[in-house]
């Protein structure tokens, strides 16, 4: 199976590519520019992106956008890493649920800017969304009981968006696990195109 990523360094892609190296894939990633949020960058006629955005992969003739849905077409094909509850598993509705957190709560509340400016509902919202991820994450343990892809999806956002997250226990000591992982680090090295 032919993987290409289609990657900006420092963007929601590197999750990405974290995930890939977790499953022990083969990809090749294609470096792409954006329009960063400081009004840098701009669209690139390289990225197949509808909206010139990252992410984006492509699996041979699929083209694949939004890690909410890439994630579980990747871990679905990569089964034998273990990343995420298989079609039959018990906990597959659960894994799902988070997957629709993260694109229906998450995502929408954080890029409507910061608490101060959020509406009631999504205050709500959100705090109903950390009540959840902490109770799953305390004593040491990880969204789904095992590390999974979700701890991939929702600890970036730990990572790159640490003042905007939950501050405290269990968060820093959660993010300091999933910080050590290995495959995190080989994917790190791959954010930025060669020299």
């Amino acid at each position: 199976m032919s993987i290409i990523v289609h990657h900006s360094p420092q963007t929601r892609s590197t999750r990405l590519l974290w995930l890939l190296e977790e499953l022990g894939a083969d990809y090749r990633v294609n470096y792409v520019t954006i329009r960063r949020m400081d009004g840098s960058g701009g669209p690139d006629g390289n990225n197949p992106h509808p909206l010139k955005q990252v992410p984006a992969i492509e699996v041979g003739d699929q083209l694949l956008i939004e890690s909410a849905l890439i994630f579980p077409f990747l871990t679905d094909r990569f089964r034998i890493a273990n990343l995420a509850p298989t079609p039959t598993h018990p906990r597959r509705a659960e894994y799902f649920s988070w997957l629709g957190l993260y694109s229906g709560v998450v995502e929408g509340v954080l890029g409507s800017g910061s608490p101060e400016t959020w509406s009631p509902v999504q205050n709500e919202a959100y705090a109903g969304l950390e009540r959840r991820w902490s109770a799953a994450i305390k004593d040491g343990g990880y969204i789904l009981g095992d590390f999974s892809a979700l701890d991939i999806l929702f600890g970036s956002l730990l990572q790159w968006y640490r003042a905007a997250m939950p501050a405290g226990e269990p968060y820093d000591n959660y993010l300091e696990r999933i910080s050590q992982r290995p495959a995190l680090a080989r994917a790190l090295q791959k954010d930025s195109p060669p020299a």
